[in-house]
């Protein structure tokens, strides 16, 4: 019965070990001028993917690389200010609601229901919706206000917000 208990365990761990995804290699990281002095120092102390997987601005980079240099990573003031810039360049803040490249602001207190459901990907219903409810109330001061509107949700245009004038 031993022998049988020890076979069974041996073909689960073998079977597991076959399932097991190979280990990732380093992340790719954007070309630049820190990304060998990041490369070579910061991996130092821990993983890339430490580095990689964070966002700040560049405030908040600042803060982080000056206190990895307090803590004894070994760079210059040159290379400081290079790691910086290439960080902030690179793992700067991830903003859900920036004006993707080329797409043009939209003036919601002149735009018609047709223009809003074009431009911004509105359904029609919310669309009408944002003219019918201008038209009554007056115009919108914020993005705030036409994500009041009743029939519209205020997490889709809160996702627009960047894209929206009020001229």
């Amino acid at each position: 019965m031993k022998l049988v208990t020890i076979f069974f365990a041996l073909a689960l761990g073998g079977a597991s070990a076959q399932t097991t995804p190979p280990p990732s290699g380093p992340p790719t990281m954007p070309a630049g001028a820190g990304k060998a002095i990041v490369q070579e120092k910061c991996v130092v102390c821990h993983a890339l993917t430490v580095v990689t997987s964070k966002h700040s601005s560049r405030k908040e980079w600042d803060q982080v690389v000056n206190q990895m240099v307090s803590r004894g990573a070994d760079l210059t003031d040159e290379e400081i200010d290079t790691v910086i810039e290439y960080l902030s360049k690179n793992y700067g803040p991830l903003d859900q609601t920036a004006t993707p490249a080329g797409e043009a602001p939209v003036n919601v207190n002149k735009a018609s229901a047709d223009d809003l459901e074009s431009s911004l990907g509105l359904a029609k219903p919310e669309a009408e919706a944002i003219v019918k409810y201008r038209e009554q109330k007056g115009n919108f001061k914020t993005w705030q206000d036409v994500a009041a509107v009743p029939g519209v949700p205020s997490a889709k245009i809160e996702g627009l917000q960047k894209r929206l004038t009020f001229e």
